[in-house]
């Protein structure tokens, strides 16, 4: 379960540590579509600062 309070990047870096994506982007960075929004999302900001909520589909480039 994600916390509101943590940084898209962040886990998304834990995701790809422990296996669950192939590295995208280069040198970490990433860029984060979500498709509700139909808008990038800047991955530095909280899931609640980017206004992401649960079942929200994220899209990572």
């Amino acid at each position: 379960m994600i916390k509101p309070e943590q940084r898209i990047q962040e886990v998304y870096r834990e995701l790809l540590k422990n296996g669950y994506f192939e590295p995208v982007g280069h040198e970490g960075q990433i860029r984060v579509y979500s498709f509700r929004q139909e808008g990038y999302v800047n991955p530095m900001l909280t899931f609640r600062q980017g206004r992401i909520y649960g079942g929200d589909v994220l899209g990572i480039l």
